[in-house]
C-alpha cells in the first residue's frame, strides 16, 4: 500500500499525519502534499514539512503546519479522465478525524461531473468505499477499445525472392541444372490467394463516445494473361503450365517457347512470354522476351533483352559486341567482352574485360571466381574471389548506388542545365521589354505576339524545371545517405584496380588479400574480411 497523509486537527494546531508506505507501496510524494495543502488554504513551514516527508518514506511521523486549528476535513477524491478518454482514475485523499468520508453515491457524482457514465467499475467503487487505499491512482472506469481491423493482403503461393541464387556445389562449381530461379506452375494451379480486408467493431470512450475503429486498406489481384479467378474472387489460378513470377505487384505466367538455336535458321526472336534454348545464341542475333531466357548453350555477339531472368549455362563469349539486359537477374557461367544490366543481381564464375551494372549485387563465385578488367557498377555489395590481375589490367568496381538512379540523376542534370540556359536567353528580352513598357514605350502587335510567345514558353520552362529539381533532390538526398554497400574480395585484389563507393574512390596499389573494402568516415577504407 501506498503511504499517505492526513490532517490532524488539535486544540491549539493543525498539523500532518505521515504514514509510510507498506508491503512494496511507493512513499508520500512532496508535490501530492503540497498541492493538497495548497488546495485547502493550509499554510506551512516548507522546510519542516520537506524533512517529514523525506522521514514518511521509512517511518510514520507527524509535522506541525500551523497554530492555527481548522474545521475537520472531509475525504476527497480527484479524479483524471485520460486524453483519448479511453479510461479514468481516482486518487483519494483521508479525512481528518471527525471528517466525512465518501460512499459511492459521492464516487458516482464525482465521476458524472467528468462526464464519465460508460465502463464505470462498480466493483472497485464499492471495494474503495470499504476499504479506501489514499494516494494511489486507481482505474475506476475503462472505455471499450475498438476491434483492430485487419488489411486486406495477397498470399503468394511461390517463391517471389527475386535474390535467390543458383546452387554453389561442394567442388565451389555453379549447379546451373538446378538455378533454383524459375518458379514452375501447372494448369489449374492455384498461384495466390486474397485475403480479404476486416474492419473491426467501434469503441466506446468513458464519456460515451464512439471511437471509431481502423478503416483498413483493401488490395486487389493485378495479373496479366494465362490466369483467371476463382468463382469466389478470392484465389488465382493458372491457365497454362509455364512459369510464374511477381514483377511489382503484378502476377505473370509466361508459357515458353524451345529453340535449338538462334541463328539463320530461327532469325531474331520476339515473345511475349518465355524462351529455352538448348544450343547457342549466334553473332549478330536478337531475342527480346518479356519473360526470362535460358539457353543451355553459349551466347556470342548476341543481344539478348528479356523482362524476367537471363540464364546462359555455358558462359557468354561477346567478342565486344554482345548485349545483356534483364529486369530481374543475370546467371551465366562466365562474362566475356560484354555489355550486361540487370534489375536485380548478377552471378558468374568469372567476368572479364565486359561492362556490367546490377541493381542488387554483383556475386562472383566458383572455382575462378574472379573479375579482371573492364567496369562493374552494383546498387549493393560486389562479391568476389579475384579482383583485378597480376597484369594490372584495369578494373573499376562501384557500389553503393544503383546504376539506373545513377544515370537519371546525370539526365536530370543535364536537363537541369538546358532549361536554365532556355531561361537566361529568354529572361533578358522579357526584362529589356518590361522597362520599355514603364517607361512609355507603345509596342505593335506583332512585338506583343512575340512577348506573349516568350512568357508563355518562360512560364512552361519555370515549371518543367521545377518539376526536375523537386525530383533531383530527391535523388541526390538518397544518395546522399551512406548504404552499406561494399566489395568483398575472398581471394587477392590486385594493383590496377579501382574501388568507387557512393562518391567516394580508391586506387589499389598493392595486392592485398582476404579483404574488403568499405565507406568509412568519406573515406574507402581497405579492412579485413569478416
Amino acid at each position: 500500500m501506498n503511504g499517505y497523509f492526513r490532517i490532524a486537527v488539535t486544540g491549539m494546531s493543525t498539523n500532518l499525519d505521515l504514514f509510510a508506505p507498506t508491503e512494496g507501496g511507493s512513499p508520500v510524494k512532496a508535490a501530492d502534499v503540497i498541492a493538497y495543502l495548497s488546495g485547502k488554504n493550509i499554510s506551512y513551514d516548507a522546510g519542516s514539512l520537506g524533512k517529514a516527508i523525506d522521514l514518511a518514506a521509512t517511518k510514520d511521523n507527524t509535522v506541525t503546519l500551523n497554530m492555527h486549528p481548522i474545521q475537520p476535513v472531509s475525504e476527497t477524491a480527484n479524479i483524471e479522465v485520460a486524453q483519448d478518454k479511453m479510461s479514468a482514475t481516482i486518487r483519494l485523499y483521508s479525512a481528518s478525524e471527525g471528517g466525512t468520508k465518501l460512499d459511492v453515491s459521492d464516487i458516482k457524482n464525482s465521476l458524472a461531473s467528468k462526464k464519465v457514465v460508460f465502463g464505470i467499475k462498480e466493483d472497485v467503487i464499492a471495494d474503495l468505499v470499504a476499504n479506501p487505499r489514499y494516494c494511489e491512482d486507481i482505474v475506476i472506469a475503462e472505455g471499450n477499445a475498438p476491434e483492430d481491423s485487419v488489411d486486406g493482403s495477397i498470399e503468394y503461393l511461390f517463391n517471389t525472392d527475386r535474390k535467390q541464387r543458383p546452387t554453389l556445389l561442394e567442388d565451389g562449381s555453379v549447379d546451373f541444372f538446378h538455378l533454383n530461379v524459375l518458379q514452375a506452375c501447372a494448369k489449374g494451379q492455384v498461384i495466390a490467394k486474397l485475403h480479404p480486408s476486416y474492419r473491426g467493431s467501434d469503441g466506446r470512450a468513458v464519456d460515451g463516445s464512439i471511437v471509431k475503429a481502423r478503416e483498413p486498406q483493401s488490395v486487389s489481384f493485378k495479373f496479366g494473361a494465362n490466369i483467371h479467378k476463382s468463382e469466389d474472387g478470392n484465389s488465382l489460378i493458372s491457365d497454362v503450365d509455364g512459369n510464374v513470377s511477381l514483377v511489382g505487384e503484378q502476377i505473370f505466367v509466361n508459357n515458353s517457347l524451345t529453340f535449338e538455336e538462334v541463328s539463320t535458321a530461327t532469325g531474331n526472336i520476339e515473345f511475349d512470354g518465355s524462351v529455352i534454348i538448348t544450343g547457342n545464341v549466334d553473332t549478330n542475333y536478337e531475342v527480346h522476351v518479356k519473360g526470362d531466357v535460358t539457353v543451355n548453350g553459349v551466347i556470342e555477339g548476341a543481344i539478348v533483352e528479356a523482362g524476367g531472368n537471363i540464364i546462359v549455362a555455358r558462359g557468354v563469349n561477346g567478342m565486344g559486341k554482345a548485349v545483356l539486359k534483364a529486369g530481374g537477374n543475370i546467371i551465366a557461367k562466365y562474362l566475356e567482352n560484354v555489355n550486361a544490366t540487370a534489375g536485380g543481381y548478377i552471378s558468374a564464375e568469372a567476368i572479364m574485360h565486359s561492362t556490367i551494372s546490377a541493381g542488387s549485387d554483383i556475386i562472383v563465385d566458383g572455382r575462378k571466381g574472379m573479375i579482371s578488367g573492364g567496369r562493374a557498377t552494383a546498387g549493393g555489395m560486389v562479391e568476389v574471389k579475384t579482383l583485378g590481375s597480376e597484369m594490372a589490367n584495369d578494373t573499376i568496381i562501384e557500389v553503393g548506388m544503383s546504376p539506373v538512379i545513377k544515370k537519371e540523376i546525370m539526365d536530370l542534370r543535364n536537363q537541369a542545365a538546358e532549361k536554365q540556359k532556355s531561361l537566361d536567353q529568354i529572361m533578358p528580352v522579357l526584362n529589356n521589354m518590361a522597362m520599355k513598357i514603364k517607361s512609355g514605350a507603345v509596342l505593335d502587335a506583332e512585338h506583343k505576339k512575340y512577348i506573349s510567345q516568350l512568357m508563355a514558353v518562360q512560364k512552361t520552362t519555370d515549371e518543367e524545371l521545377a518539376r526536375i529539381m523537386v525530383r533531383l533532390a530527391d535523388l541526390e538526398n538518397n544518395f546522399n545517405v551512406d548504404t552499406p554497400a561494399e566489395v568483398r574480395v575472398k581471394g587477392t585484389v590486385y594493383p590496377g584496380t579501382k574501388v568507387c563507393i557512393s562518391d567516394v574512390s580508391m586506387a589499389v596499389k598493392t595486392p592485398a588479400k582476404y579483404c574488403k573494402f568499405v565507406k568509412l568516415r568519406g573515406d574507402v577504407k581497405l579492412t579485413s574480411y569478416e
